[in-house]
Parts: structure tokens; C-alpha cells; sequence
């Protein structure tokens, strides 16, 4: 099985929590030559989530799957995009509404840790559902909010913004934000000569 860089840029320290999950989770990416993101192929996001445990050794994973995380992983990315100041789009609610029944979400409330929702079963369906409950339960948490998506367009990884008034641009500074600055600097170089 290929193996790939699931880390966070140098100075991007991990969102909290489950939403580390989901963070890696919408991060999933593979750099072309050039280095582009590319959409990760399937034996990547498979390995990801056999790695953190949401899907068993021997689960198959299709191509059908691979095109569930897609709109998954776009729906998500859509609600960081809108905030709180937008609603659900009728196809963002659609995909995650349909993955949520798919995984059998139910309410679980424990004693030793606070309510969550919890896929039925195993497989596929279940580890998507993982992630649905993630996002569900963060938002009404008010953690989901600190999640953002990089400003760099050629990044646009999902990062956890902690700064105090939300404010945050950048995945990482040093890198993104530093080739924000040197293009920024760079054009005003050209528009004053």
C-alpha cells in the first residue's frame, strides 16, 4: 500500500479532539510533479480510515465509495466556507443527510463522556457516518466554526483557527502566508514600475 504524508504544514499544530479526525479527513490529498493537490486516490483514503480505525483491514472499498468521500468531504467544505451566516445548501444538506441514514446515526448518551451520535454497523457507511456525527456534534458546540479553509489558493487545506477573534488566513504562516506576502509584495512591485 502507498503511504502518504498525512501531517500539517511545520508551525499547523492539529484541531482538537474528534475534530482532528475530521480535519485530516477533508485534508486528504496527493501533490502532482508540480506540486498541485490532486484528489486522493482511493487506497489513500481507505488507509486513512483503516488507520484511524473506522474501517476494518479486510473492508473492500470501491469506487463508489471514493465518490461518496468526494461529495462528503465537498460538503463539508462547503458549510466551513459559509459559516454561520449562510445556511445549508439544499445539496450539502442532501449528502449529509444521506450519509447519516446510510451509517444509522443514533443518539448515544454516555456517563463518563458527553452525547453523541454513533453509525450502526461497520464498513464504509459507518466510518462516512463517523464524520457526519463529528461535524453535528461540533456544530452545535461551536467548535466547528474555528474550522477554516486556507486562503493560499493553491493549498486550501482545513486548518483550526485559534486565534481570539477568528481571524486566521493561513493553514501555516511560515508557509502559506509567507507565499501570500511574497506574491502580494511581488504584484506591487509590478504595478509600480
Amino acid at each position: 500500500m502507498t503511504t502518504f504524508d498525512l501531517s500539517p504544514h511545520g508551525d499547523t499544530p492539529p484541531a482538537p479532539g474528534y475534530l482532528e479526525l475530521l480535519q485530516r479527513f477533508l485534508n486528504l490529498h496527493v501533490h502532482d510533479a508540480e506540486g498541485t493537490h490532486l484528489e486522493p486516490p482511493a487506497e489513500q483514503i481507505r488507509g486513512f480510515l483503516v488507520e484511524r480505525s473506522l474501517l476494518s483491514e479486510q473492508e473492500r472499498f470501491t469506487h463508489a465509495d471514493r465518490e461518496t468521500y468526494l461529495a462528503l468531504r465537498d460538503a463539508i467544505r462547503n458549510l466551513i466556507l459559509a459559516g454561520n451566516d449562510e445556511p445549508v445548501s439544499a445539496r450539502d444538506a442532501d449528502v449529509l443527510d444521506r450519509i447519516g441514514l446510510a451509517a444509522g446515526l443514533h443518539p448515544h448518551f454516555h456517563a463518563a463522556r458527553a452525547p453523541t451520535l454513533e453509525p450502526k454497523g461497520s464498513g464504509v457507511a459507518a466510518a462516512y457516518g463517523a464524520i457526519v456525527s463529528i461535524a453535528f456534534v461540533s456544530a452545535f458546540d461551536g467548535s466547528f466554526d474555528h474550522l477554516k479553509l486556507c486562503a493560499d489558493e493553491t493549498c486550501r487545506s482545513v486548518f483550526y483557527d485559534r486565534s481570539k477573534n477568528r481571524s486566521g488566513r493561513w493553514c501555516s504562516m511560515s508557509t502559506c502566508g509567507n507565499r501570500a506576502k511574497v506574491r502580494a509584495w511581488r504584484e506591487r512591485q509590478r504595478t509600480e514600475r
